[in-house]
């Protein structure tokens, strides 16, 4: 049976996520709802994806006994507290990048996916690559030495993105 997937918010990360796992045999994912805070944008993008039933409240999607799973897509501060309803209804979480917005709102997410025995996870796709297992081999093995640290950065241009132009306008 295909795992059954929620996912929390209409805007261009759910989009892509949706698109992504429309690559996927559909007797292993199916999308089934998708939730948004304005019910016509819900709306629009279940159509835009044939999901079959558009929510106006997460509350709604966190309620729905056939969703497994759901993909948290939403603005970075409203991470939390998504999670927490949906972790709250028994649903298995996977949330875009950031997780939450610190230490504090992490571990509590953390916390209450342990306590009620649910996968949580942050949609770091890199984290999948073949090449950390390798890493990890090798620094098993100690081919490398010791690691005494590692700087590693994940960031992109943001310029030229139109939701950013008044942010970047104020920071600059």
């Amino acid at each position: 049976m295909a795992t059954r997937w929620g996912i929390a918010s209409a805007g261009k990360i759910s989009h892509d996520f949706v698109t992504a796992l429309g690559t996927l045999p559909p007797d292993e994912h199916h999308v089934v709802a998708v939730a948004a805070q304005e019910l016509d944008r819900a709306k629009a993008f279940a159509t835009e994806h044939n999901i079959p039933i558009a929510y106006g409240s997460y509350e709604e999607l966190a309620k729905n006994p056939d969703v497994e799973v759901v993909y948290i897509g939403a603005i970075n501060t409203l991470h939390l507290d998504i999670g927490k309803l949906m972790l709250s209804n028994g649903k298995h979480v996977l949330c875009e990048k950031p997780l939450t917005v610190n230490l504090k709102q992490t571990k509590e997410l953390i916390n209450l996916a342990k306590e009620k025995q649910l996968f949580l996870m942050e949609a770091v796709w890199s984290r999948c690559f073949p090449a950390y297992d390798a890493l990890k081999k090798e620094l098993e093995a100690g081919t490398l030495g010791e690691v005494l640290q590692v700087i590693a950065s994940f960031g992109v241009v943001i310029e030229d993105v139109e939701r950013f132009k008044y942010v970047s306008h104020i920071v600059t």
